[in-house]
């Protein structure tokens, strides 16, 4: 039985829960935790934050303490490389132990939160982490809730963790700059810089840079000699337009690799391709990217080294959001 009684009346009791204070000298936080026997000397500071009233008693059977409600399903919450904190006001936080992309399981998160009490946030799934980022916080809005509600989250959570954070692979990377203005010299390459920057943020071994001209067969020979080597990326850049002598396009199909995407509701960025034969992916670069400093390409090139298994619907989902 819960009751709530004045300050004065709880001497000798334990605090149910923590309480928590905001002070003038910018202390906010936990004053009392939960099971502090209160005594006559906490009674003016109990009252300098507040709490004339607490609340004394014990749960009834078919009640949980939202401490306890929330950690109850914290180490389901968890999946590879995360960090659970320890109860604190109530909740728990969950923080990256690696450097990696964080990847959720969305349709696992809706059905937590639509269950009543529990309150699950979180950082947007594929974003890259560090070791202690903070990724989510995670509650219940009541003091306590009804022991149905925490049996139902744990029966949800039976399918598999919600959060996890894929550390990237290092992975032999092949990079094909085609265009005949470029490869005659008659104007200066401006892709090669742009694929060292943003791949030196990976544990990328660069298999070589090969300048080609607008030629289909040379373009698959080359990707085959990447293939040969181990490639487990093969980069295509320049005539990734639909103009008709724009020939990268056709060249990533005569590899014979199944194309899973060409033109995503992106931009910039719009007319990128990703194919893959069997374990290598093939990626071919919008010119967009020498320009823009976020594009597509940096948009999916982390789940890559991250080792996801891409599908058309990857690309499909980001229409909302990916007017960057």
């Amino acid at each position: 039985m819960i009751k709530k009684i004045r300050v004065e009346d709880a001497i000798g009791l334990p605090l149910l829960h923590d309480l928590t204070a905001i002070m003038e000298d910018g202390f906010k936080g936990v004053k009392f935790k939960r099971g502090h026997i209160v005594k006559e000397a906490d009674i003016e500071e109990l009252k300098n934050i507040g709490k004339d009233h607490i609340y004394v008693g014990e749960l009834e059977e078919n009640q949980v303490h939202e401490e306890d409600a929330i950690s109850a399903i914290g180490p389901l919450l968890a999946g590879s490389n995360i960090e659970i904190s320890e109860v604190s006001e109530g909740k728990i936080n969950l923080s990256s132990k690696e450097e990696g992309l964080f990847i959720i399981d969305r349709k696992l998160l809706r059905a937590i939160n639509e269950i009543g009490d529990y309150t699950i946030t979180c950082k947007k799934s594929y974003i890259r982490v560090e070791p202690g980022d903070k990724l989510v916080g995670a509650r219940i809005v009541p003091l306590w809730t009804d022991k149905w509600q925490v049996e139902k989250a744990k029966e949800i959570l039976n399918a598999g963790p919600v959060f996890e954070v894929k550390t990237f692979k290092k992975l032999k990377v092949g990079c094909i700059i085609t265009g005949d203005e470029v490869y005659y010299g008659r104007i200066k390459d401006a892709f090669r810089p742009v694929l060292e920057e943003k791949l030196s943020h990976f544990d990328a071994q660069i298999l070589g840079f090969e300048f080609l001209p607008d030629d289909e067969v040379k373009l698959v020979e080359t990707y085959k000699k990447f293939k040969d080597a181990g490639a487990d990326l093969v980069i295509f850049t320049g005539g990734m337009s639909v103009d008709p002598d724009d020939i990268t396009p056709r060249a990533i199909r005569k590899t014979g690799a199944e194309v899973i995407v060409q033109g995503i509701p992106m931009q910039p960025g719009n007319m990128l391709m990703v194919a893959r034969d069997n374990k290598t992916y093939l990626m071919g670069v919008p010119g967009a990217s020498i320009h823009s400093k976020i594009t597509s390409f940096d948009f999916f090139l982390p789940r890559i080294f991250a080792g996801l298994d891409l599908k058309k619907e990857d690309f499909l989902e980001m229409a909302e959001g990916g007017l960057l």
